[in-house]
């Protein structure tokens, strides 16, 4: 019996998140209630604060897991076996895959992000500079062993791969690139892919050709 309701309360905690992102990435944290949230998630008001404390600990919860799955998709960039520059368009495929297919974890981030709040803004600001920092060095790895221009900034250069992501995110509705002609591709992840592909090939020093 245990056991029983041990799973049926996981499921429900699990039910509460998932309805807490969407309304965040949707709403903010300031437009979403609790009630809101658990009338997504077809459970009682009083369970958020059983299984989390309240709403600005969901809040955080939320925003935990999300910058954890960024963060160990940054694992890629070290991947063994593969050049520093096949890393990081592994990487960039991979951020691109969460992106379409789950948008509402990078947009909870993006939005934190952008309109900051005192309940999560260090959760981000923490994760995404480690996001950054990553990304960077593998750009450093690329250039030591002369896969990338060694006059390139790698600083600058993942904050401008990091932005094309923030720029589609912002600017376009999730179905709005389908129906774009500004970008060849035949349908979202090769319209995004298309940018991204094209900026690190103007970096790259040719020594290895990026498909």
């Amino acid at each position: 019996m245990k056991t029983v309701a041990s799973q049926s309360a996981k499921g429900t905690s699990e039910k509460i998140l998932q309805a807490a992102k969407w309304l965040f990435a949707q709403y903010g944290y300031h437009g979403v209630s609790v009630k809101k949230i658990t009338e997504e998630a077809g459970a009682n008001s009083a369970l958020v604060s059983y299984h989390f404390g309240g709403k600005a600990q969901l809040y955080r919860k939320v925003l935990e897991q999300q910058a954890e799955k960024l963060l160990r998709l940054a694992e890629i960039l070290k991947e063994p076996g593969q050049t520093p520059l096949a890393c990081i368009l592994a990487f960039l495929d991979e951020v691109k895959n969460v992106f379409l297919k789950e948008p509402e974890s990078i947009h909870v981030i993006y939005r934190e992000f952008l309109t900051p709040t005192a309940v999560g803004n260090d959760i981000v600001r923490q994760q995404m500079l480690a996001f950054y920092d990553r990304l960077t060095e593998a750009f450093d790895r690329a250039k030591d062993s002369q896969y990338v221009k060694a006059e390139t900034d790698s600083r600058r250069t993942a904050f401008v791969l990091i932005s094309i992501f923030a720029f589609y995110l912002v600017t376009y509705s999730y179905e709005a690139i389908s129906e774009s002609k500004r970008l060849p591709g035949a349908d979202d992840s090769e319209k995004l892919r298309s940018v991204y592909l094209d900026y690190l090939n103007t970096i790259s020093t040719g020594r290895e050709q990026l498909q």
